[in-house]
Protein backbone atom coordinates (compact mmCIF):
# COMPACT_ATOMS: atom_id res chain seq x y z
CA UNK A 1 0.00 0.00 0.00
CA UNK A 2 1.23 3.37 -0.99
CA UNK A 3 1.26 6.24 1.54
CA UNK A 4 0.06 9.69 0.47
CA UNK A 5 2.41 12.56 1.09
CA UNK A 6 1.45 15.34 3.55
CA UNK A 7 1.34 17.86 0.72
CA UNK A 8 -1.18 15.79 -1.16
CA UNK A 9 -3.34 15.47 1.92
CA UNK A 10 -3.24 19.26 2.58
CA UNK A 11 -4.18 20.03 -1.01
CA UNK A 12 -7.13 17.67 -0.81
CA UNK A 13 -8.42 19.35 2.37
CA UNK A 14 -8.13 22.81 0.78
CA UNK A 15 -10.04 21.72 -2.31
CA UNK A 16 -12.79 20.24 -0.15
CA UNK A 17 -13.09 23.50 1.89
CA UNK A 18 -13.37 25.60 -1.26
CA UNK A 19 -16.11 23.32 -2.65
CA UNK A 20 -18.08 23.46 0.62
CA UNK A 21 -17.79 27.29 0.87
CA UNK A 22 -18.95 27.72 -2.73
CA UNK A 23 -21.96 25.45 -2.21
CA UNK A 24 -22.92 27.34 0.99
CA UNK A 25 -22.77 30.74 -0.75
CA UNK A 26 -24.81 29.57 -3.69
CA UNK A 27 -27.45 28.03 -1.42
CA UNK A 28 -28.02 31.25 0.58
CA UNK A 29 -30.60 33.97 -0.39
CA UNK A 30 -29.43 36.77 -2.70
CA UNK A 31 -27.79 39.61 -0.78
CA UNK A 32 -27.34 37.50 2.35
CA UNK A 33 -24.06 37.72 4.20
CA UNK A 34 -22.53 36.09 7.17
CA UNK A 35 -22.70 39.32 9.18
CA UNK A 36 -25.32 39.37 11.92
CA UNK A 37 -28.25 41.78 11.22
CA UNK A 38 -28.48 44.88 13.39
CA UNK A 39 -30.88 44.66 16.32
CA UNK A 40 -33.88 46.81 15.38
CA UNK A 41 -35.95 45.98 18.44
CA UNK A 42 -34.47 48.82 20.49
CA UNK A 43 -36.63 52.04 20.57
CA UNK A 44 -35.34 54.98 18.50
CA UNK A 45 -33.36 57.58 20.32
CA UNK A 46 -35.42 60.60 21.38
CA UNK A 47 -35.22 63.61 19.08
CA UNK A 48 -35.46 67.28 19.85
CA UNK A 49 -38.61 67.74 17.74
CA UNK A 50 -41.65 68.99 19.68
CA UNK A 51 -44.49 66.50 19.91
CA UNK A 52 -47.92 67.43 18.37
CA UNK A 53 -49.50 67.62 21.84
CA UNK A 54 -46.88 70.12 23.00
CA UNK A 55 -47.37 72.15 19.80
CA UNK A 56 -51.15 72.27 20.43
CA UNK A 57 -50.56 73.32 24.04
CA UNK A 58 -48.17 76.05 22.90
CA UNK A 59 -50.68 77.31 20.33
CA UNK A 60 -53.48 77.34 22.94
CA UNK A 61 -51.25 79.24 25.36
CA UNK A 62 -50.46 81.81 22.66
CA UNK A 63 -54.16 82.22 21.83
CA UNK A 64 -55.04 82.65 25.50
CA UNK A 65 -52.30 85.25 25.90
CA UNK A 66 -53.55 87.16 22.85
CA UNK A 67 -57.14 87.08 24.17
CA UNK A 68 -55.99 88.36 27.55
CA UNK A 69 -54.10 91.21 25.86
CA UNK A 70 -57.18 92.13 23.84
CA UNK A 71 -59.36 92.12 26.97
CA UNK A 72 -56.84 94.39 28.68
CA UNK A 73 -57.02 96.85 25.75
CA UNK A 74 -60.82 96.88 25.78
CA UNK A 75 -60.88 97.85 29.47
CA UNK A 76 -59.62 101.36 28.63
CA UNK A 77 -63.28 102.48 28.60
CA UNK A 78 -65.48 102.17 31.64
CA UNK A 79 -67.79 99.18 31.23
CA UNK A 80 -70.81 101.49 31.04
CA UNK A 81 -70.44 105.17 30.16
CA UNK A 82 -72.05 107.90 28.06
CA UNK A 83 -70.35 110.97 26.55
CA UNK A 84 -72.40 113.95 25.39
CA UNK A 85 -71.87 117.46 24.09
CA UNK A 86 -71.87 119.68 21.02
CA UNK A 87 -69.98 119.25 17.79
CA UNK A 88 -67.53 122.00 16.81
CA UNK A 89 -69.21 125.31 15.95
CA UNK A 90 -72.27 124.00 17.81
CA UNK A 91 -73.81 122.72 14.58
CA UNK A 92 -75.49 119.91 16.49
CA UNK A 93 -75.37 117.70 19.55
CA UNK A 94 -73.82 114.26 19.79
CA UNK A 95 -73.87 111.50 22.38
CA UNK A 96 -71.89 108.25 22.45
CA UNK A 97 -72.86 105.38 24.76
CA UNK A 98 -70.47 102.51 25.56
CA UNK A 99 -71.38 99.18 27.14
CA UNK A 100 -68.56 96.64 27.22
CA UNK A 101 -67.24 96.28 23.68
CA UNK A 102 -70.36 97.70 22.03
CA UNK A 103 -71.27 101.30 21.35
CA UNK A 104 -74.13 103.42 20.01
CA UNK A 105 -74.23 107.09 19.11
CA UNK A 106 -76.78 109.70 18.16
CA UNK A 107 -76.38 113.00 16.34
CA UNK A 108 -79.05 115.59 15.75
CA UNK A 109 -79.35 119.30 14.96
CA UNK A 110 -82.56 119.67 17.01
CA UNK A 111 -84.61 120.44 13.89
CA UNK A 112 -84.75 117.71 11.25
CA UNK A 113 -81.33 116.06 10.79
CA UNK A 114 -80.44 113.03 12.87
CA UNK A 115 -78.49 109.77 12.69
CA UNK A 116 -78.27 106.67 14.88
CA UNK A 117 -75.00 104.75 14.67
CA UNK A 118 -73.85 101.37 15.98
CA UNK A 119 -70.48 99.62 16.18
CA UNK A 120 -67.66 98.21 18.25
CA UNK A 121 -65.13 99.35 20.82
CA UNK A 122 -61.52 98.22 20.47
CA UNK A 123 -58.96 99.45 22.95
CA UNK A 124 -59.37 103.22 23.19
CA UNK A 125 -61.08 103.48 19.78
CA UNK A 126 -64.71 103.50 18.67
CA UNK A 127 -65.83 102.84 15.10
CA UNK A 128 -69.54 103.28 14.30
CA UNK A 129 -71.76 103.31 11.23
CA UNK A 130 -75.40 104.16 10.58
CA UNK A 131 -77.88 102.45 8.27
CA UNK A 132 -77.84 105.50 5.99
CA UNK A 133 -74.03 105.51 5.60
CA UNK A 134 -72.89 108.00 8.25
CA UNK A 135 -69.67 107.05 10.06
CA UNK A 136 -68.10 107.98 13.37
CA UNK A 137 -64.49 107.47 14.47
CA UNK A 138 -63.51 108.44 18.01
CA UNK A 139 -60.75 107.85 20.54
CA UNK A 140 -60.48 108.22 24.27
CA UNK A 141 -58.19 111.11 25.21
CA UNK A 142 -57.88 111.25 28.97
CA UNK A 143 -61.40 111.86 30.31
CA UNK A 144 -62.69 113.16 26.98
CA UNK A 145 -63.84 111.52 23.78
CA UNK A 146 -62.50 113.10 20.59
CA UNK A 147 -63.62 112.17 17.12
CA UNK A 148 -65.10 112.88 13.72
CA UNK A 149 -68.59 112.33 12.36
CA UNK A 150 -69.16 112.13 8.61
CA UNK A 151 -72.81 112.58 7.74
CA UNK A 152 -74.13 113.26 4.25
CA UNK A 153 -71.61 115.77 2.81
CA UNK A 154 -70.49 117.18 6.16
CA UNK A 155 -67.52 116.31 8.36
CA UNK A 156 -68.06 117.34 11.97
CA UNK A 157 -65.44 117.18 14.71
CA UNK A 158 -66.27 116.87 18.39
CA UNK A 159 -64.66 116.70 21.80
CA UNK A 160 -67.12 115.73 24.50
CA UNK A 161 -67.10 114.88 28.21
CA UNK A 162 -68.63 112.05 30.17
CA UNK A 163 -72.30 112.76 30.84
CA UNK A 164 -73.39 112.34 34.44
CA UNK A 165 -77.04 111.51 35.02
CA UNK A 166 -79.55 112.76 34.23
CA UNK A 167 -77.45 113.89 31.24
CA UNK A 168 -77.11 111.23 28.57
CA UNK A 169 -78.78 109.63 25.58
CA UNK A 170 -82.50 108.72 25.47
CA UNK A 171 -84.82 107.13 22.96
CA UNK A 172 -88.57 106.51 22.69
CA UNK A 173 -90.34 104.32 20.17
CA UNK A 174 -94.02 104.22 19.38
CA UNK A 175 -96.14 102.51 16.76
CA UNK A 176 -95.23 105.15 14.17
CA UNK A 177 -92.85 107.54 15.90
CA UNK A 178 -89.22 107.39 17.01
CA UNK A 179 -87.68 110.15 19.12
CA UNK A 180 -84.07 110.69 20.13
CA UNK A 181 -82.84 113.10 22.79
CA UNK A 182 -79.43 114.18 24.00
CA UNK A 183 -79.60 115.63 27.50
CA UNK A 184 -76.62 117.90 28.17
CA UNK A 185 -74.92 118.68 31.45
CA UNK A 186 -76.76 121.98 31.83
CA UNK A 187 -80.07 120.08 31.76
CA UNK A 188 -81.09 121.18 28.27
CA UNK A 189 -82.25 118.55 25.78
CA UNK A 190 -81.78 118.44 22.01
CA UNK A 191 -83.73 115.97 19.91
CA UNK A 192 -85.55 115.04 16.73
CA UNK A 193 -88.88 113.29 16.29
CA UNK A 194 -89.30 111.12 13.20
CA UNK A 195 -92.61 109.86 11.87
CA UNK A 196 -92.16 108.03 8.58
CA UNK A 197 -90.33 110.40 6.25
CA UNK A 198 -91.06 113.48 8.35
CA UNK A 199 -88.63 114.77 10.99
CA UNK A 200 -89.36 117.63 13.37
CA UNK A 201 -87.98 118.96 16.67
CA UNK A 202 -88.58 116.54 19.54
CA UNK A 203 -91.00 117.44 22.33
CA UNK A 204 -89.50 118.62 25.60
CA UNK A 205 -88.08 115.86 27.79
CA UNK A 206 -87.77 115.81 31.57
CA UNK A 207 -85.44 112.91 32.50
CA UNK A 208 -86.90 112.70 36.00
CA UNK A 209 -90.32 112.04 34.38
CA UNK A 210 -89.36 110.62 30.94
CA UNK A 211 -92.80 110.30 29.40
CA UNK A 212 -94.13 112.21 26.42
CA UNK A 213 -97.33 112.15 24.42
CA UNK A 214 -97.17 112.25 20.61
CA UNK A 215 -100.26 112.10 18.39
CA UNK A 216 -102.29 110.82 21.33
CA UNK A 217 -99.77 108.02 22.04
CA UNK A 218 -97.91 107.91 25.36
CA UNK A 219 -94.21 107.06 24.97
CA UNK A 220 -91.56 106.31 27.58
CA UNK A 221 -88.04 107.60 26.98
CA UNK A 222 -85.43 104.95 27.81
CA UNK A 223 -81.67 105.49 28.35
CA UNK A 224 -79.51 104.14 25.51
CA UNK A 225 -76.62 102.09 26.91
CA UNK A 226 -74.75 101.06 23.77
CA UNK A 227 -75.99 97.55 22.99
CA UNK A 228 -79.48 98.37 21.67
CA UNK A 229 -80.73 97.38 18.24
CA UNK A 230 -81.28 100.85 16.82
Amino acid sequence: MKHRSPLFTLAAVAVAFIIMFTVDVLAGPPGASSAQPADTSAPPAPTSATSPSRQVSKTAATTTSASASKSTEESMFSKKVVYAGHTDHRSGAIAVAVLGNQSAAYFCDGRSIESWLRGAVEGADISLRSKDGATLQASLDGDRLKGTLKIKNDTLKFEINEAEKPAGLYRARGSRTTIGWIVLEDGSAVGVQTNGADSTPAPELHPENPQVTVNGESLDAQPVNGNEDL
